[in-house]
């Protein structure tokens, strides 16, 4: 249905990049690094203001570096035109902590926007998708309401469900936990793992300090420290540790 043929992503490298903010120092600085992949992977950091955030967004395409160079399958990031980078941009999904919903959309509207925006489904299947999303982590009650009607869970929800209905091959969490209980944050974590036995979800990227959590994924690491970025030599093939009936 999508205009646009989605490549399949196999290698995101990162070579002598930098990235500051304007005026300040950097963040990142002169890091050469292959991102580990085929696994989730715990991006983390010893404290606060690392960059966490930001190396997420850049991964995403959303935040351009500094200097240096983002590849995607050997492509330079910068080197691409908006609309050669599309198709790498719909393979990825991005959940931002809260933010990110249109004010005056309906939660249902919010999610099923994009898919129909980019063509990527029929109507039909978009709100099929939707639906059954909305269902499994018990908000489809809350379709017809916008998000400053409903409590913060559920628009954290809706913010984790909008980055997996397209089925994407990379996933990029930012704080997934933060405002849930853990059975909600686990039974999404289970729907994610039901996307990676069909195929898609390959690579997980989650940012956060949630460890009792990542304690019950097996995992690789991605440590940010004195900007730069580090990786366990070695990983395996990642399955979530059911607790309990998910």
């Amino acid at each position: 249905m999508s205009p646009f043929q989605i490549p399949e992503i196999k290698t995101m490298t990162f070579e002598q990049m930098t990235f500051r903010y304007d005026g300040g120092a950097p963040v990142f600085e002169n890091v050469d690094f292959k991102c580990p992949v085929n696994n989730f992977i715990w991006v983390k950091s010893a404290q606060m203001g690392a960059g966490r955030s930001t190396l997420l967004q850049i991964m995403a395409g959303l935040t351009p570096i500094s200097s240096g160079k983002y590849l995607i399958n050997d492509k330079n990031v910068a080197d691409m035109t908006f609309e050669e980078f599309i198709p790498y941009r719909l393979t990825m999904g991005y959940s931002f902590d809260y933010g990110g919903l249109l004010s005056n959309k309906t939660l249902f509207d919010n999610l099923i926007l994009p898919l129909l925006y980019h063509k990527l489904f029929s109507e039909e299947e978009a709100e099929r998708r939707v639906n059954m999303y909305m269902q499994e982590m018990g908000i489809l009650r809350y379709k017809d309401q916008r998000p400053s009607a409903v409590q913060g869970s559920v628009r954290k929800i809706t913010c984790l469900l909008r980055p997996i209905l397209s089925h994407p091959q990379v996933l990029l969490l930012d704080e997934p936990s933060l405002g849930l209980s853990q059975d909600l944050i686990l039974k999404y974590f289970d729907l994610i793992q039901d996307l990676r036995r069909q195929g898609s979800a390959k690579h997980v990227f989650v940012s956060t300090f949630d460890e009792k959590l990542m304690g019950m994924i097996e995992h690789q690491e991605l440590l940010i420290d004195r900007k730069q970025l580090f990786c366990e030599a070695s990983g395996t093939e990642s399955t979530l540790k059911k607790v309990g009936n998910l």
